[in-house]
């Protein structure tokens, strides 16, 4: 593990163009993977989540190769049916974990071949049980403890109707949704609640109906997948990752300067997208110039109320904002950031109160007083690549402060510390530390 000191920071008004985005790669590659013929992406991110998929669709028969450093052709899955058993390891990726155990569920063998699924130990503590229980109503044979990771699964999906719990993460429903389409009959998901986080259900339809697939929602709450689809193999560049533009426009504000993100990915059904209308809140202004987005400070920014939940990705973002902001900004709606690489909530706010900030929190929201003073210390990423780059932004203003475990940006952006670089932030690595235990798998 490695610490990373922020040494300096000397932010002017900068442009960039960042990597593709993991949430729609991540769609991309399953898809790919049972698509008819070869599909060619570029612009993809090249990081942990996204190598770690395509090592799971290698293990069940898809080909993969790179073309170079970030474009890779995806020839699809000739046979669900099983040669010999296999082992996929999800490594640390919730979204591979839910997206991969449905999609294994079309795999079935007449010799007793099965398919493990396991994880990190972070991710074998990470919920499962809603995608277990959905695809045994299907038909899925799972073996599981209590329906975490590892489990093993012996398919097919029959198709017909099942009702699934979304309300802790939409990636149950994501990954039920492509896997249907090659299910052997119709399928129809009920939803016992609304879907946490809606926008990235949408990310996953729009998906669908690029490679040729077809879902029919009947409302909010019922899906009607017709079994047995024939997807079309697509040549696609990866749109820009919205999340990891936050980090750099809340850099310009916390720097008072100005960032232009290149190619903004404006019609995203993704939540994110959004945020630049919660930093216009706060004070800032943004600029729209055909498909670049330009955030400019103007005024200390303000505190505001601001719910956040089909934006949980740019949480973290917001609350190194809030730290500088005048007066008090409440997030809310947000109970469902204790399910990810860390329990973002409590994590987030005991990182910041180390720093001396006045923060609060609850199940379901986080309440920062801004303006006060902060002092350099030490922080952990708590190995969540979200908290680590996050954390990092208090750099701007708070010189000295170190970030333990800071090559957990390798998740999702392995350049990051690059790019900051890139734009005036001076950093750097402290010796390597040795830990007996992984403190943030818990």
């Amino acid at each position: 593990m490695t610490d990373r000191i922020i040494v300096s920071s000397a932010i002017k008004p900068f442009e960039l163009r960042l990597p593709g985005s993991k949430y729609l790669a991540n769609r991309y590659v399953v898809l790919a993977a049972i698509s008819d013929g070869t599909t060619r992406l570029s612009n993809v991110p090249r990081n942990d989540d996204i190598l770690a998929a395509l090592g799971a669709i290698q293990a069940l028969g898809a080909k993969v190769e790179w073309l170079d450093q970030t474009s890779v052709e995806i020839k699809g899955i000739e046979s669900f049916e099983l040669a010999d058993d296999v082992v996929i390891d999800c490594h640390d990726s919730g979204t591979l974990a839910r997206f991969i155990t449905a999609l294994t569920g079309l795999f079935y063998s007449s010799v007793g071949h099965q398919i493990t699924i396991t994880g990190s130990q972070q991710m074998r503590s990470r919920p499962m049980q809603e995608s277990v229980a959905s695809l045994e109503t299907l038909g899925v044979s799972i073996e599981s403890e209590k329906g975490f990771l590892p489990i093993k699964i012996s398919g097919p999906i029959t198709g017909g109707s099942c009702e699934l719990d979304a309300s802790r993460s939409s990636q149950f429903l994501s990954g039920l949704l492509i896997a249907c389409l090659k299910a052997e009959k119709d399928t129809l998901i009920h939803l016992s609640s609304d879907a946490v986080s809606e926008s990235y259900v949408e990310l996953t339809l729009r998906a669908i109906e690029l490679f040729g697939g077809e879902v029919k929602r009947i409302n909010c709450r019922e899906f009607f997948i017709p079994g047995q689809q024939a997807l079309v193999a697509k040549d696609i560049h990866v749109a820009g990752d919205v999340v990891s533009s936050s980090y750099f426009l809340a850099a310009g504000l916390l720097a008072e300067s100005s960032c232009t993100v290149l190619n903004y990915h404006f019609d995203s059904p993704q939540g994110e997208s959004k945020f630049p209308q919660v930093l216009e809140r706060m004070g800032a202004k943004v600029y729209l110039k055909q498909d670049d987005l330009k955030v400019e400070y103007d005024s200390p920014l303000q505190g505001i109320d601001v719910d956040m939940g089909n934006m949980p990705d740019v949480v973290p973002t917001l609350a190194a904002l809030a730290c500088f902001a005048q007066g008090e900004t409440r997030i809310t709606n947000i109970a469902h950031l204790a399910f990810k690489e860390s329990n973002r909530i409590v994590d987030l706010c005991e990182q910041l109160k180390k720093l001396g900030a006045d923060c609060e929190y609850d199940e379901s929201s986080i309440t920062i007083r801004g303006g006060k003073q902060l002092i350099a210390d030490k922080v952990s990423s708590c190995h969540d690549h979200r908290l680590a780059m996050s954390l990092a932004l208090i750099g701007i203003k708070l010189k000295g402060l170190t970030i333990e475990s800071s090559e957990a940006v390798a998740k999702s952006f392995p350049d990051y510390w690059q790019y900051l670089e890139q734009i005036g932030m001076v950093t750097e690595l402290v010796l390597e530390r040795v830990s007996e235990t992984v403190s943030a798998e818990h």
